[in-house]
């Protein structure tokens, strides 16, 4: 009798522990989805706005898609499914950014803003300025 206290104890103290064990590794990727969601918002940032400093025209034909001439290539950043895709002349398919529910971008003077909402509920808005290289005249 002794012993199967001792046992039920044992294992109320185990299920106990592995509950808790198997919460917080559930918060853990909630939180590590967050981290990656917010690294590939900013990797696609720093890569949009280097190509904007680069081109020599760029429009926005709807608000989903955005056109960037850079040289003779034309570049284009257009949704597929639920991904942000970016193609070169019309051909590729380089994911930019993933689980994407909603986005946008506008253009107002020399100024793009891009707004994406996540399908986990994450929004992001960036503003992104063409820089121009100030040449002082003689």
């Amino acid at each position: 009798m002794l012993e199967v206290l001792f046992a039920m104890g044992l294992f109320s103290l185990l299920a106990f522990f592995m509950t808790s064990t198997l919460i917080s590794i559930n918060s853990w990727n909630e939180i590590e989805d967050a981290s990656v969601d917010r690294m590939e918002w900013n990797v696609f940032i720093r890569q949009l706005d280097q190509e904007i400093q680069q081109a020599s025209t760029w429009s926005v034909p709807n608000p989903r898609i955005l056109s960037l001439q850079a040289g003779a290539e034309r570049v284009t950043y257009e949704s597929y499914g639920v991904i942000i895709r970016r193609r070169v002349g019309g051909e590729g398919h380089e994911v930019i950014l993933q689980k994407v529910k909603n986005y946008s971008f506008q253009i107002n003077g020399d100024e793009l803003t891009v707004t994406v909402q996540k399908q986990n509920g994450g929004q992001y808005e960036k503003k992104i300025y063409k820089r121009y290289m100030y040449e002082p005249s003689l």
